[in-house]
């Protein structure tokens, strides 16, 4: 946000925020990436703009369209994702295909996570299950005599040895 201070007529001031200026990525770039370098890219494009195939031809050639064809062909490439915030570095192509920083995924990758998420959850629920009842078992005097027993037995195994 740009803040503007403002002079009223009485003397007296206020600020006005201005929205941050988006910065739109290069016309021809977008406009390749959505219709291609074949022939019939004007036509495509005429119809996406509602326009003549003449006046897409000419922003093409000159790479100066109007601002809001800039701005709908940005929406467009972007695949309807925002230009500003957490989302300036992603897109969404004509698949369907969601491309990050970090990896392109799928409608079914995203998806999955929900899968991934609750079975990430049920496990820690049954280690932390199993956790208690090993606690609970280490902890008793049946523990501590089966310990007991345990080591009697192998001094009984090592007393039978050495007789022999």
């Amino acid at each position: 946000m740009v803040f503007v201070f403002l002079l009223g007529k009485t003397g007296s001031f206020y600020i006005k925020m201005l929205p941050k200026k988006e910065q739109l990525p290069s016309f021809l770039d977008m406009y390749i990436s959505c219709f291609g370098y074949w022939q019939k890219r004007h036509k495509l494009a005429a119809e996406f703009f509602g326009v003549s195939e003449q006046t897409c031809k000419r922003w093409c050639d000159t790479n100066n369209p109007p601002l809001m064809a800039q701005r709908y062909l940005a929406v467009h490439y972007r695949g309807y994702l925002p230009l500003i915030g957490g989302w300036s570095h992603f897109s969404i192509d004509s698949k369907g295909v969601l491309h990050t920083p970090h990896g392109s995924c799928s409608a079914g990758d995203i998806a999955m996570i929900w899968r991934y998420k609750w079975s990430a959850e049920q496990s820690a629920r049954q280690l932390k299950s199993v956790r208690d009842k090993l606690t609970d078992v280490t902890s008793g005097t049946k523990y501590k005599m089966l310990l007991h027993t345990a080591d009697y037995l192998n001094r009984l195994v090592q007393e039978f040895s050495s007789m022999e």
